[in-house]
């Protein structure tokens, strides 16, 4: 994973990604008609991705664990509404950003949580010293950036998601998602601590 090269060619669905959609579609009509297990299918194949980004946001366990909670309360009670012609990832991710959002204005205080709270499986060797410099760069990425510009490369890099989708979660157009992509390089680049 590199966090400063930006394809403009949208990435197509792998085999896996399309089946993957497909069978969540089908779990989305029939928690949409009332079944709870499609609905609890949905959770566990999304629950980590969430959790994760929740985590990057607020920095607590303890409240990315109950983000993440409401985060799928409110999905089940408006599943309803989703589109199953858009990735079902991308939905959650914009209503976990936005319960997010609204828990930092009832609370006005970021918590700092350990680094190693997010990554609890064990690896291979290689891969968890892929994960340790990857983790190195995001912790970098962390300190030096705004939070927006943090959230940006999250969406883009580790959550891999185009930059239309990535506007479309943070509520911004794809022109401004890129600015501040370019932005957030300059700065990771250079080492300027921003506010």
């Amino acid at each position: 994973m590199t966090i400063l090269s930006e394809p403009d060619v949208p990435l197509l669905a792998s085999p896996d990604e399309a089946e993957l959609r497909r069978t969540e579609a089908v779990w989305v009509r029939a928690a949409a008609a009332g079944d709870a297990r499609a609905f609890d299918q949905l959770v566990e194949t999304h629950h980590r991705r969430v959790f994760c980004y929740l985590c990057n946001m607020v920095r607590h366990r303890q409240d990315a664990e109950d983000l993440t909670q409401q985060t799928f309360l409110k999905a089940y009670h408006h599943i309803g509404t989703f589109d199953c012609a858009r990735p079902l990832i991308n939905w959650l991710l914009t209503i976990a950003r936005r319960t997010a959002l609204n828990h930092f204005r009832d609370h006005k205080k970021w918590e700092h949580m350990p680094a190693d709270v997010v990554s609890d499986a064990p690896s291979p060797a290689r891969q968890l010293e892929h994960q340790d410099h990857a983790q190195s760069l995001w912790d970098r990425a962390r300190r030096l950036l705004a939070p927006r510009e943090f959230e940006v490369l999250w969406l883009r890099f580790s959550e891999e998601m185009s930059t239309k989708e990535t506007a479309r979660v943070m509520n911004l157009t794809q022109i401004h998602v890129k600015v501040l992509v370019h932005r957030a390089r300059q700065h990771l680049l250079k080492g300027e601590i921003r506010p």
